[in-house]
């Protein structure tokens, strides 16, 4: 793999790649089949891809309407990234907040009684959120009447059980009629709850998807994977038969073994889980990982490959997405995502 001549003067041992034209089509991909306009949830520095990067990817795009982030903190960032459209807060607004809401013009979701004294009579547009089995932020049974309310949402909490999900759809379509008329965004569609295809709603929100991560297995969506891990190989060398590799010696060698050593740890963002039973890629061959990822690098097999110090190696690429290595973790996408460190350097091709 080559890389820009910029990341290769810096000398960088490991780099997020986002491709843009990959992020395009899934946006596209995602408005075809959902047939809305795309709340593109950006929360956590674009769920650890880099919300530098991928907003103003985003902002280009017209099927995207808005943006939502967890925090009053994150939304600020975004409107100094040059972002002018609605920026939703979906974790609501505490009292110290208030003054960066109004400044920076951004949209609260109110899902407790005391959001709504935090806001007062300040002229600040919210969405009101409703519980409807998440059990975790939500009116359940009351339903507020404001003229600031621009929007009225809800939260699958497990879009691969259909039962369920179709019942918090009914419990949520009761409550959107009480605000039908008003012309508000109603959105409850998740990356993974967008195969309900709700008819009531205005909106998707969406995240994981984004990125070419499908949250189910049977996912109808054609999505394009727009983010690539790489990182180079500090050190490649033979060692003979009972040999032990790394701390605790957790793998002995049973035969004379080339090992290489890769910049890439759990610090960067690959979980100690995967020590003995997990791999990394080097032209589409797999590394097996040999005894425990440490903090800063990792052991693998390099065998008569031909690799040698300073190669670039794959953590995830076009062949194997996050959630492929989540499942090897026992973990999901998401916190994988969200563990890539700020060392691991971001590049948009």
């Amino acid at each position: 793999m080559i890389l820009s001549g910029r990341l290769a003067d810096l000398g960088c041992r490991s780099v997020l790649r986002i491709r843009r034209s990959a992020i395009r089509w899934n946006v596209e991909e995602i408005y075809r089949f959902s047939g809305k306009k795309i709340i593109a949830v950006v929360k956590s520095d674009a769920y650890g891809i880099g919300v530098k990067q991928v907003a103003p990817i985003l902002r280009e795009l017209d099927p995207v309407d808005s943006f939502a982030v967890a925090c009053v903190e994150e939304g600020v960032f975004l409107r100094e990234l040059g972002i002018r459209r609605e920026i939703i807060i979906l974790g609501g607004i505490l009292p110290e907040e208030l003054e960066a809401v109004k400044e920076y013009r951004l949209t609260p979701v109110v899902s407790d009684p005391e959001h709504l004294k935090v806001i007062g009579k300040e002229d600040i547009r919210f969405h009101v959120k409703y519980d409807t089995g998440m059990g975790r932020l939500g009116f359940v049974d009351e339903i507020v009447d404001d003229p600031r309310i621009v929007g009225v949402m809800s939260h699958l909490s497990t879009p691969a059980d259909r039962e369920f999900s179709l019942r918090q759809i009914e419990s949520f379509r009761r409550i959107a009629e009480m605000y039908s008329g008003k012309g508000l965004k109603v959105h409850i569609e998740s990356s993974a709850g967008i195969v309900y295809r709700v008819p009531f709603a205005t909106h998707v929100r969406i995240g994981l998807a984004l990125y070419g991560e499908k949250p189910l297995r049977d996912y109808p969506l054609k999505l394009e994977p727009a983010v690539s891990v790489f990182a180079r190989v500090l050190s490649v060398k033979e060692v003979p038969a009972g040999f032990p590799i790394s701390y605790g010696r957790t793998y002995v060698t049973e035969k004379r073994t080339r090992i290489g050593v890769v910049a890439f740890g759990y610090a960067d963002g690959l979980m100690k889980s995967l020590s003995n039973r997990g791999y990394l890629l080097f032209e589409g061959n797999k590394l097996p990982i040999l005894g425990n990822i440490t903090m800063d690098m990792t052991v693998v097999e390099v065998g008569d490959l031909g690799v040698k110090p300073g190669d670039w190696v794959s953590v995830v690429d076009e062949s194997r997405t996050f959630g492929d290595l989540a499942r090897e973790a026992g973990t999901i996408p998401y916190e994988l995502m969200c563990n890539i460190s700020s060392r691991v350097k971001r590049e948009v091709i």
